[in-house]
């Protein structure tokens, strides 16, 4: 999906992509847990964030192109400098890797939950029952004052 607002990634970028990725969540020591290098981020943004993609290249170009060849501690040392720097862009970023993360069939697998959707079939409620609303009404308001 490219157009005018979505850049083309380099493969340059997308190798500082996956380094970054593995560098914000690394595969678990045991193998358990995979990195989040293998997830694929610009499929998952191209449907949810799409306008996150221009700033996602930004980011990259902050990196120069060893970054993908250096050990963890170093990519470690390079990615907290950006971190201090740019707190916002950080945040934004490490979010939606997250986000991506947590949603891969993969990881969910391995922490326990059923991959896929929650509700693959839908959640019907019959027309007008708001009774399953109840719990909520029960509760009060619940914002900030």
């Amino acid at each position: 999906m490219e157009n005018a607002t979505t850049p083309a990634f380099t493969d340059a970028q997308l190798r500082r992509l996956s380094a970054l990725q593995d560098t914000i969540v690394p595969a678990s020591e045991d193998g358990s847990m995979p990195s989040a290098g293998g997830i694929d981020l610009l499929a998952y943004l191209s449907t949810q964030a799409p306008g996150y993609l221009a700033e996602l290249a930004g980011i990259l170009d902050r990196f120069d192109d060893p970054f993908a060849d250096l050990a963890l501690g170093e990519r470690v040392e390079l990615v907290r400098g950006f971190s201090e720097s740019d707190r916002p862009a950080f945040r934004s970023l490490v979010f939606r890797v997250y986000d991506a993360y947590y949603q891969d069939d993969r990881v969910r697998t391995a922490i326990g939950a059923r991959p896929g959707a929650p509700f693959p079939g839908g959640h019907s409620i019959p027309a007008g029952d708001l009774s399953s609303l109840e719990a909520v009404k029960v509760r009060g308001k619940g914002y900030r004052r």
